[in-house]
């Protein structure tokens, strides 16, 4: 399906690894051309070089930007507006994994505040640097990455609980806010996805429960209750957000589209 990307600028945050890095794949494959901020230069290096094999003739630029830092966040809105007078999309992807598995409210505060200045705080510094920029013509898009842990309690994943719900918050928030600039704001709300760091996750899991990384995912999965019985992949996930992105999806904003294989169904 031609999604009418093709010609669009796109900048995704946290866009070197994992989803950020799937839908960037996604949009170029749609004809667009792709910004990636990501603090891990890299990480971001490798990811350019990659993407631009694998998608001859597209334009994807990578640029080292630290989402917990203002100054870092205008210095690559300015470098992009040097690029490209119009960004048609921003795609929010940037989060820290786990820290650890301990118990979080035992937590020292810098370590609260470091996971929620990178996703939350990180997501609304962005926006606010490149609004100036967003087609404000009716192509003008933003779509924020959260995740099922806003909505239920997630191994404990206190931190991860709270970027979550508040980027759903904000979603809402924002689609009002940004309406009269004729810009829609959504989320995209994945599950457990196979990106790098839960594939290393899975692993390790596997060797201290001394069986297969398959056979250990496939007792995760019944124990969470995702109904399709299995993992995303980052490319299933990307593609509801060049979905969001388009033109088809002109008339959705403030809402979340949830990509998690049945997990909030909590079947019993």
């Amino acid at each position: 399906m031609d999604l009418g990307l093709a010609g669009r600028t796109v900048v995704i945050s946290g866009g070197s690894t994992g989803i950020g890095r799937a839908t960037a794949a996604a949009f170029l494959t749609e004809g667009a051309s792709v910004g990636l901020l990501a603090r891990t230069k890299e990480n971001l290096d490798q990811a350019v070089q990659e993407l631009s094999t694998a998608y001859p003739g597209t334009s994807v630029v990578g640029l080292p930007t630290d989402v917990t830092d203002r100054a870092s966040v205008d210095a690559a809105a300015e470098a992009v507006a040097d690029l490209s007078a119009t960004v048609h999309v921003l795609v929010l992807a940037a989060g820290h994994r786990m820290r650890r598995a301990d118990r979080q409210l035992l937590w020292e505060d810098t370590d609260w505040a470091g996971d929620l200045d990178v996703k939350t705080l990180g997501m609304l510094r962005v926006i606010r640097a490149f609004h100036p920029l967003l087609d404000k013509t009716g192509a003008g898009r933003v779509v924020n990455i959260g995740g099922v842990a806003g909505e239920a309690v997630w191994e404990g994943a206190l931190t991860h609980g709270l970027n979550n719900a508040a980027m759903h918050h904000a979603t809402r928030y924002l689609a009002r806010d940004l309406a009269p600039d004729r810009i829609t704001v959504n989320t995209v709300v994945p599950g457990l996805v196979a990106t790098e760091w839960r594939a290393d996750w899975a692993s390790a899991a596997a060797r201290k429960a001394a069986t297969s990384p398959a056979a250990f995912l496939d007792g995760y999965v019944t124990k969470l209750g995702i109904l399709l019985g299995r993992w995303a992949k980052p490319a299933e996930v990307a593609d509801a957000v060049a979905f969001l992105a388009s033109d088809r999806a002109a008339y959705i904003t403030g809402t979340s589209l949830v990509v998690d294989g049945g997990i909030t169904v909590n079947a019993l």
